[in-house]
C-alpha cells in the first residue's frame, strides 16, 4: 500500500474515545429503550426551546424554593460569598426569576460590588419592571458609583409605583431622593473657608 493510500485508510477509522465516552455509549446501551427515547425526547426539547436548566435537571420548584431561603438566610447573617454562590447558581438554573438576580445584586451590593449590582438590578427589573426593591437598590448603586442622575431616575421610578405611600422601599428612595438633591445643591454652592 503507498503512502497516499495508507493515510486515507487511517481517516477513515474513527478517532480514539475517551473512556468517560465508551463508558457512557455503554451505559446506554445497557439501559432500557423506552428510557432512552423518553429521555432524548426531553434533552431535544429542551434544547428547541429556551428552557431553564432547572428543567434539564428536572429540579422541583421547592427545591429551588429551598435553595432560595438559605441563600438568604446566608445573606442576612453576613454570608454573602455564599450567598453569591446560591445565587448566582439560582439565576442559571432559572434565569427568569426576577427575585434570584434582585437577591445577587443585593449580594454585590453588600459586597460593595456596585457594577455588578447594578447589572443584575437591571436584569431583575427586565423580568418585573415594577420591582421597587430593584429600583431602589439599584438607584442607591448608582449613587455609590457617582452616577446621581441614573440614581434619581431609579428612586423617582421606586416612587412612582408606591400607590399608597406605605412601602418601605419606597420609602427609603424618597430619603435616597433627597439626599441626591441636596449633594446638587452643594456642588452648585461655594466651597466655605
Amino acid at each position: 500500500m503507498d503512502l497516499a493510500a495508507k493515510k486515507k485508510e487511517e481517516t477513515k477509522k474513527k478517532p480514539a474515545e475517551s473512556p468517560f465516552l465508551q463508558a457512557l455509549q455503554d451505559a446506554l446501551k445497557k439501559a432500557p429503550s423506552d428510557k432512552v427515547k423518553e429521555a432524548t425526547k426531553r434533552v431535544e426539547g429542551l434544547t428547541k426551546e429556551n428552557a431553564a436548566w432547572a428543567d434539564l435537571f428536572a429540579l422541583p420548584a421547592e427545591k429551588l424554593e429551598e435553595m432560595s431561603r438559605i441563600g438568604y438566610e446566608q445573606f442576612k447573617s453576613g454570608g454573602y460569598q455564599s450567598s453569591e454562590k446560591i445565587f448566582r447558581g439560582l439565576t442559571v438554573l432559572d434565569p427568569e426569576n426576577y427575585y434570584y438576580h434582585q437577591m445577587l445584586g443585593a449580594t454585590y451590593q453588600r459586597m460593595e460590588k456596585f457594577a455588578e449590582s447594578v447589572l443584575e438590578y437591571s436584569i431583575a427589573l427586565d423580568l418585573n419592571d415594577k420591582d421597587i426593591v430593584s429600583y431602589t437598590n439599584r438607584g442607591e448603586s448608582y449613587l455609590k458609583l457617582g452616577l446621581h442622575p441614573l440614581a434619581a431616575q431609579d428612586f423617582e421610578k421606586a416612587i412612582s409605583l408606591d400607590k399608597t405611600g406605605e412601602d418601605r422601599w419606597a420609602n427609603r428612595a424618597r430619603m435616597l431622593k433627597e439626599q441626591v438633591r441636596l449633594m446638587g445643591q452643594k456642588k452648585g454652592q461655594p466651597k466655605k473657608k
